[in-house]
């Protein structure tokens, strides 16, 4: 497990930059900057004037959240990004130079034509910002243009995954409702298909991400071309993935694995099992050992509410308790905080990290999984999982 924690002062100050969307700057000293959405306000309102449509074609597309239905707003955002490729076609291109070579690119086909396909960047040649998000475990890619994306959800294997990056600009964090996807294996051309990416924002009203859901066919290498509204344009950006044959987590259908977290009974102070301010009593009365075994399913959380400061970080340990006012009994809910003693650490001593986040595998900052009544996981988020995205999850399962 990469984490760094070793003064944690100065790792909170840092990622307190990161989490306002500062400009892809790497000489940036950190400062928050205002995120700016005119540009894909502006882009959003050609888009609707290039064909009626849209929305019949957006139809056909798959959702970022496949466990709730979409709504007509949703629709017109699909119809949108699905028209990335054909108003790209009438405009300049501005996508980096594709003869870079501190990219490591290879060149990729697209709608717009030849694109360089960007490797994830080597640890030592990222800004001091950027070194923290690859401490939390998340790939960076850097682009000539002035333009970064970070993965959340790097865990991945053949099968179907949910995937989110963060994607910043010139003007800040690229928060365009909807954006096209191309995905396609590296080896083979001519085969991509298209997803459709919606932005998310968190519930400070500053982070937020775009996510979508990609199906693996096989392991190997996939390429990824993120079609994003720039001025009156688009500029493609391409990355390159490594799907490996199994994921490090537990996926879908695998069994949980009955840790034996700590619960109210087993400490003192409530302070002792969790970092936030005001941790919520309902997330600590059962360990998920007794939840696996009891006959009902399970929400677990793995989060540090109290130094939740990456891009990909948001208060997942307050959504769980929302969604346990929500189903009450009907399920159990469980809060792992990933250190061992929070209340050291929120006097800036040396972190213990807890050991059950090997026992489950987990190489990134937070998690979420629902587990069904007989311990098999029914569905998975990696990064921050907004509250729709969990209720779906959970109540697609109780009514199942």
């Amino acid at each position: 497990m990469i984490r760094s924690l070793i003064t944690i002062a100065a790792v909170t100050a840092a990622m307190l930059a990161l989490a306002a969307c500062s400009s892809g700057s790497d000489s940036s000293d950190g400062a928050q900057q205002e995120t700016t959405a005119d540009q894909p306000q502006q882009t959003e309102q050609r888009q609707s004037e290039q064909s009626t449509d849209a929305q019949d074609r957006s139809s056909n597309e798959s959702s970022a959240q496949p466990q709730s239905q979409a709504t007509p707003s949703q629709s017109q955002e699909d119809g949108q990004a699905q028209e990335q490729a054909q108003v790209a076609d009438d405009q300049p291109q501005s996508t980096a130079d594709s003869g870079a070579s501190d990219q490591h690119a290879s060149q990729a086909s697209s709608p717009g034509g030849s694109i360089p396909i960007v490797e994830p960047a080597d640890y030592d040649a990222l800004s001091p910002r950027l070194q923290l998000l690859r401490d939390g475990g998340y790939p960076v890619y850097v682009f000539d243009n002035d333009y970064t994306l970070a993965l959340g959800t790097p865990d991945i294997s053949p099968g179907e995954h949910r995937i989110s990056v963060v994607i910043e600009g010139p003007q800040g964090l690229v928060e365009f409702p909807a954006i096209a996807v191309s995905v396609a294996p590296d080896a083979a051309e001519g085969s991509a298909h298209e997803v459709v990416a919606r932005f998310a924002r968190f519930p400070d009203g500053v982070r937020g991400f775009h996510v979508t859901s990609i199906d693996f066919t096989h392991a190997g290498r996939w390429n990824l071309i993120l079609r994003v509204p720039a001025g009156d344009g688009f500029t493609d950006l391409g990355i390159a993935l490594d799907v490996p044959e199994a994921t490090s987590a537990p996926s879908v259908g695998a069994s949980a694995p009955a840790s034996d977290s700590r619960t109210l009974t087993d400490v003192a102070n409530i302070v002792d099992l969790s970092t936030g301010e005001t941790p919520d009593p309902g997330l600590y009365l059962v360990s998920i050992a007794d939840a696996v075994a009891d006959d009902k399913p399970f929400v677990v959380v793995f989060a540090s509410p109290g130094f939740c400061t990456n891009a990909f970080c948001g208060p997942q340990a307050e959504v769980l308790s929302e969604v346990r006012q929500i189903y009450g009994d009907a399920a159990n809910y469980v809060h792992v905080d990933l250190y061992e003693n929070p209340e050291q650490v929120r006097l800036g001593e040396e972190p213990i990290e807890t050991p059950i986040l090997e026992e489950w595998g987990l190489h990134t900052d937070e998690w979420t999984f629902v587990v069904d009544a007989d311990g098999v996981v029914t569905a998975r988020f990696e990064a921050f999982a907004p509250l729709a995205e969990v209720d779906a999850a959970l109540g697609g399962l109780l009514d199942g």
